[in-house]
């Protein structure tokens, strides 16, 4: 903005103010779009500041850093900067009216992390936690008229901060550093700002410094309205308990003051007020409820996706005293959550406990993933296209749960505001990740206020279903990754003081709406019992379940675990070629894997483990780049992501005699990307898809059947639905050779009565005896014909025109190295036309079966109805939808398939 702009902003603001402060109004004043500064340690660098914003968008917006952070080898390149303190300083003038009001300060809504700030070079206080919003009195501070006040935050190196916390802390805590791979820093435990921002497995170390949030100014008479919490029960049949407290910082008498409050439905306006003569101000705080009961014919309910609509309706609060009335305005939806955790035999304990949860006394099947920030650097993580993207992806290939993951970021409200309006619950982590933390007075008493800052801020939002303590923390400690073993007492200890007597009990103490997990994985309420540390947190019995195995053939569903819920699972995949060319030179991309590739490489003897699940299933060319192996591995990767979700699916109803089975949810890791690397997320850091994304499609879609080669040589079919009614379907098994695109012959079944929210088994038989008595064309060995057949599946209504109820399904018995007959076919595009001008329509033709056929598009703007199939037919055609206007010239399209044979 130019100078004359804000001066001119400036003087209306301040026109008004000296107008209505005498009337007891409240205002608050942004100092975002002030001119801000920044200048290092020795003053050697310095430039213009944004706020909010952060240091490594200020160097290179200035220029003083010379390539964005992210290519090649920069995240040690430009380890510099967080390795030095930055000043962020502001000027701003204070009309002479203001000194009316009592109260004055200056909130920080979030400042990453250690700063100390001064106001006209008086100390206003410091800060310690980038989760937590701190606010400073500042009437003795500021000048009026046209004197300059003069702002200044000092904000001191995080890697320094976390180096001498270390070392002066009495007991050292584990681990003492990440692993050399992340090519990060160390003890990032002992700090509250953003775990991962030190290195992680699927990102770069750039630990970040800014003023991350917004900067203003409040001024007041006596009492500000602080923070709202609804709560919604269903009463009875008719009608919602409508339960809302208020939180107000109060200075001077209340005892002439009320609360209006006025819910929108869509047939009326309830309302209802309240004095709050008999509340008590509190060390400066008082908290007062209303309860309002609303029809239920007045609303309608909160769903998740896939099972109803997401009504949001408007809940406007009134603060009203004799000097001023002050309103908020939160968006609320009507729904009850509930994580159910019982018996799966009262008479035999020993089965376990069930996990899943229930949303208005309908049990959900979590389908869905895990979501990391948007941005390695904070400044740039509240992108909101970035995340509308994002969040929309999910939605559209039929997610309803996200679990926002514990080493990132408590997400903006505009995270929180699209997830209630997509129907896409959220798991919601207290961002604890893969440490052990300390647990000193100083330590625990801002995360209480950490804790208790954040439930206040996200209580209303519908979608969050559900808080958690901590990312593995349990498993950690009780399995020793960090050498906890010799002092266990002592670190279990501390884990009970931090997450239990502190996070638990501020949680337990702000909403009473939610059930709390302290861990993910846990055992859930066997945990507890446990003195909230499991024997074994991976426990099938209970809870939740992470899991990750590279050394076995991830296409094996053997090796799965029969959990209640799968709350973590993944396997690495590189990004788009295009998304690394961003990234790297060209002499980068000439060698698989090179040495900068290698850099990127964070998981230890994870490109070992990626070429072993490639070489293990797919043909190999004898000479492959980094573009073959992008789409080798992102085939491996999107297979064993549907393998695997949909064995998790099809066994929500299995329970096994020990009392394994019953999983009802499936979340995936991850979503989404930090940086151009391999990582187990379905959508790259360009938001291109990968194929995982598009396979998610079919293996979340609402019905779907699922045929297994079982180790036994069974072959199982199962048939999943998340519908909330009985349906008749009836399913096809078409049986293919290798050889041709005309199927042998096909197995229909009888009519099946696919009950609600249920899967069920509806073929078991010997694979073999199956197989022969429909054909004898698949050879007559059984290697022959593991290797000459595949069969695919679809399922059907019951209706006069058998219209599809499921995306098809394949069982492919052999791995595709190992295929016999298989001739690779010539696929090509036979034409391109529009008939929206945000839409391209490509035919293609085929001589052959079509394996993972992949479209490639330079656009990053949009995504395939279908991509990375199986191509049965001669002809196919496929759409790509934009966000834009999009023109055929300008699309870019490069076709890829599965080859078994190399010329």
């Amino acid at each position: 903005m130019r100078s004359d702009v804000i001066k001119s902003a400036a003087i209306v603001l301040l026109f008004l103010l000296s107008l209505s402060a005498s009337s007891g109004a409240v205002f608050q004043w942004s100092l975002d779009s002030t001119r801000w500064r920044f200048v290092n340690r020795n003053t050697s660098v310095s430039g213009t500041g944004r706020v909010p914003g952060g240091v490594f968008a200020d160097l290179r917006s200035d220029g003083v850093l010379d390539e964005d952070p992210l290519r090649r080898y920069n995240d040690v390149a430009y380890r510099w900067v967080s390795e030095d303190d930055w000043t962020y300083s502001t000027t701003f003038k204070v009309n002479s009216s203001f000194e009316l009001f009592n109260k004055k300060y200056i909130i920080f809504d979030g400042i990453d992390t250690f700063s100390d700030i001064y106001l006209n070079k008086k100390l206003i206080g410091s800060t310690n936690n980038m989760f937590v919003r701190y606010t400073f009195a500042v009437e003795e501070f500021l000048k009026y008229q046209e004197e300059e006040n003069l702002l200044e935050v000092i904000i001191k190196s995080p890697i320094r901060m976390a180096n001498n916390f270390f070392n002066d802390y009495s007991k050292k805590i584990p681990p003492f550093c990440v692993p050399k791979e992340y090519n990060g820093e160390c003890h990032v435990n002992y700090l509250r700002k953003m775990q991962s921002s030190f290195g992680w497995d699927w990102g770069p170390a750039f630990p970040s410094v800014g003023i991350w949030k917004s900067v203003r100014i409040v001024m007041f008479q006596d009492n500000l309205l602080e923070d709202i919490k609804t709560e919604t029960i269903a009463a009875n049949t008719t009608h919602w308990l409508l339960k809302t407290d208020m939180y107000i910082t109060c200075f001077g008498s209340i005892s002439d003051a009320k609360f209006k409050l006025a819910l929108n439905t869509e047939k009326s306006i309830l309302s209802k007020e309240r004095n709050c003569c008999n509340d008590l101000c509190v060390e400066n705080e008082m908290h007062t409820a209303i309860e309002l009961y609303v029809p239920m014919t007045d609303i309608n309910t909160w769903w998740p996706n896939g099972y109803g609509e997401q009504p949001l309706y408007n809940l406007s609060i009134e603060f009203v005293t004799k000097s001023d009335v002050q309103s908020k305005i939160i968006s609320i939806g009507f729904r009850t959550a509930e994580l159910i955790q019982e018996p799966i035999d009262k008479n035999d304990p020993k089965l376990g406990l069930s996990f899943y949860f229930k949303i208005n006394g309908v049990p959900i099947f979590a389908k869905g993933t895990n979501y990391i920030p948007a941005n390695i650097f904070p400044e740039n993580m509240n992108n909101e296209n970035v995340i509308i993207n994002l969040l929309t992806a999910a939605k559209q290939v039929h997610m309803n749960t996200i679990r926002v993951w514990g080493g990132g970021v408590y997400e903006s409200d505009e995270f929180y505001n699209i997830c209630d309006k997509l129907g896409i619950m959220v798991w919601q982590d207290m961002m604890f990740a893969c440490n052990m933390y300390p647990t000193n007075q100083q330590f625990l008493e801002t995360v209480g206020v950490e804790i208790k800052q954040q439930i206040r801020r996200l209580q209303h939002h519908p979608s969050i279903i559900l808080w958690a303590g901590n990312n593995e923390n349990e498993a950690a400690l009780r399995g020793n990754w960090y050498g906890t073993r010799n002092n266990y007492s002592m670190f279990a200890s501390d884990y009970i003081a931090l997450y239990v007597n502190t996070i638990k009990k501020t949680i337990m103490e702000e909403d009473k709406t939610r059930n709390f997990v302290v861990s993910s994985p846990s055992n859930g309420l066997k945990s507890d019992e446990e003195n909230y540390i499991a024997e074994n947190p991976y426990s099938a019995l209970y809870g939740d379940v992470h899991y990750y195995n590279y050394e076995v053939n991830s296409w094996s569903s053997i090796f799965f675990p029969w959990t209640r819920f799968a709350s973590e699972y993944g396997l690495q995949s590189l990004p788009a070629y295009q998304t690394l060319q961003n990234a790297f030179d060209i002499n980068d991309l000439k060698q698989f894997p090179s040495p900068a590739l290698i850099h990127r490489q964070h998981l230890p003897l994870g490109y070992g483990f990626m070429l072993y699940q490639i070489e293990i299933n797919l043909p190999v060319p004898p000479k492959p780049t980094v573009s073959d192996y992008v789409y080798l591995s992102q085939i491996v990767q999107a297979r064993a992501m549907r393998i695997q979700t949909e064995w998790y699916r099809k066994h929500r109803n299995t329970l096994l005699k020990d009392g394994r089975g019953l999983t009802m949810g499936a979340l995936y890791w991850q979503l989404n990307d930090v940086w151009q690397a391999p990582t187990w997320s379905s959508i790259d850091y360009d938001q291109r898809w990968k194929i995982l994304h598009y396979s998610a499609l079919d293996f979340f879609s609402p019905i779907i059947i699922v045929p297994e080669l079982e180790i036994s040589n069974n072959l199982t079919i199962h048939v999943v639905s998340d519908s909330l009614v009985d349906l008749e379907v009836i399913f096809n098994v078409e049986i293919f050779n290798w050889k041709s695109n005309i199927p042998l012959t096909t197995y229909i079944s009888d009519t099946i009565l696919l009950k609600n929210n249920s899967a069920q088994l509806v073929l078991n038989e010997n694979y073999f005896n199956w197989l022969n008595a429909i054909t004898q064309k698949c050879g007559q060995s059984k290697d022959q014909q593991i290797r000459s057949c595949f069969l695919h599946t679809k399922l059907y209504y019951n209706n006069k025109n058998m219209t599809e109820a499921s995306p098809s399904n394949y069982l492919f018995p052999s791995t595709f190295n190992k295929i016999i007959g298989y001739e690779t076919p010539n696929i090509s595009v036979s034409r391109i036309w529009q008939e929206k001008k945000n839409q391209i329509n490509v035919a293609l033709e085929s001589t052959g079966i079509g394996l993972f056929v992949w479209l490639n598009v330079t656009q990053i703007d949009g995504n395939f109805n279908e991509n990375g199939f199986v191509m049965l037919n001669e002809t196919k055609t496929v759409k790509y939808t934009s966000n834009k206007d999009i023109s055929i010239k300008q699309f870019n399209l490069e076709l890829k398939h599965l080859k078994t044979k190399f010329i």
